[in-house]
């Protein structure tokens, strides 16, 4: 290794523990932050694990390799945490973990001969002889940072908050394509010598990005003010909201309660942002900043679920409609199935439609007796 990637490796590592002992410590109380300096850990360790090789500490081979091996992990869990209102810990998860890392713990084992190879393959591939029991553990690497790249941008269009637009295109998806370039180049030159020039400038590289990054968000991150935002993507305040659009703001707004109140335009199947801004003869970007700042959503599903939920909730128990199939009034409402109907629905009111209609008809019949 060369003395300036040497320099450059260990800038990089103690950037990484400063800024992951920043978050934890000062924003524990959000996952995202969690989950965001542990896998600035993840990342340190990688360099951390090229060190010691270096240095021949071989003790701390194994944690090392155990901690690099949870970043394509990580980075899924920390897409989800950023980019999705209701993230919420799952068992699953775990499931997910182990998984993975048996898929390493039995690749490395065939090709490298042990076990300590358990993470970043690439780390060991100047000894590799047979990478073929690595590709299991590839793919699953590769699948869960794809699915982080899915989580950022699947609710790209409906997404209500600007600042979490843009980082769901630049911040997620570019440091997902780098991971996957990655991982090819690898797993392509597997078996093969390094280069060291080759590594110095990608050493380099990342040190002057995440020097950046810490000269830039430090200080904010370091901040612990005495009531923390409740989320990493604050949304848009009315104030913010109207000192851009003015007087018009405020038209606009009453002209979308009416069609959402009075025309009911969400029954429409298939209805969007798109034709809603089209109806109200604005923008998108101008809607979803009214919709956020004045209203309070951050999704535009969540926006027209609450009307629809609430309207599906009174013919569920209005003696008229209560005979309706649950099917029937849902598709009414312009769903275009039963599954995403009755996840919104529990969301909003805690249990599914059919349960909602049969506590109503319960507490009718108990409230009988008394009304005679």
């Amino acid at each position: 290794m060369y003395p300036l990637d040497l320099f450059f490796r260990t800038g990089c590592t103690a950037l990484l523990i400063l800024l992951a002992v920043i978050l934890i410590k000062n924003h524990r109380h959000r996952s995202s932050a969690i989950l965001g300096g542990v896998f600035a850990m993840c990342i340190a360790g990688i360099y951390m694990l090229t060190i010691t090789l270096e240095w021949g500490w071989q003790l701390l081979e194994t944690p090392l390799n155990l901690l690099a091996a949870a970043s394509p992990f990580i980075f899924w869990l920390l897409s989800k945490s950023l980019f999705e209102d209701t993230f919420r810990w799952k068992r699953v998860y775990v499931l997910v973990y182990v998984l993975y890392s048996m898929s390493g713990v039995v690749g490395n084992y065939f090709t490298f001969g042990d076990f300590r190879g358990i993470a970043h393959w690439f780390m060991r591939s100047d000894l590799a002889h047979d990478g073929l029991w690595l590709i299991p553990f590839i793919v699953i690497n590769s699948a869960l940072v794809v699915l982080a790249l899915y989580v950022a941008l699947k609710d790209w269009r409906v997404d209500l908050v600007e600042s979490r637009r843009l980082a769901r295109m630049i911040s997620v998806s570019i440091g997902g394509m780098v991971i996957l370039s990655v991982n090819a180049i690898e797993f392509i030159n597997l078996g093969t010598a390094r280069s060291g020039v080759m590594d110095t400038w990608i050493s380099g590289f990342t040190f002057l990005l995440f020097l950046g990054i810490c000269a830039r968000y430090l200080g904010v991150l370091g901040s612990s003010p005495n009531q923390p935002a409740l989320h990493v993507f604050p949304s848009r305040t009315a104030e913010e909201v109207d000192a851009e659009e003015g007087a018009h703001g405020a038209v606009v707004i009453g002209e979308l309660r009416r069609l959402m109140e009075i025309e009911k335009i969400y029954r429409e199947e298939g209805f969007t942002i798109r034709r809603l801004a089209e109806e109200l003869g604005v923008r998108e970007y101008q809607l979803r900043r009214l919709i956020n700042g004045h209203l309070g959503y951050r999704n535009f599903n969540s926006f027209v679920n609450q009307y629809r939920i609430e309207e599906v909730a009174r013919q569920l128990i209005d003696k008229e409609t209560r005979h309706l199939p649950v099917l029937s009034i849902a598709l009414d409402m312009g769903y275009r199935s039963l599954s995403p109907f009755n996840k919104a629905f529990k969301e909003i009111k805690g249990m599914t439609p059919t349960e909602y209609r049969s506590h109503y008809k319960r507490g009718l019949a108990s409230s009988t007796p008394a009304a005679e």
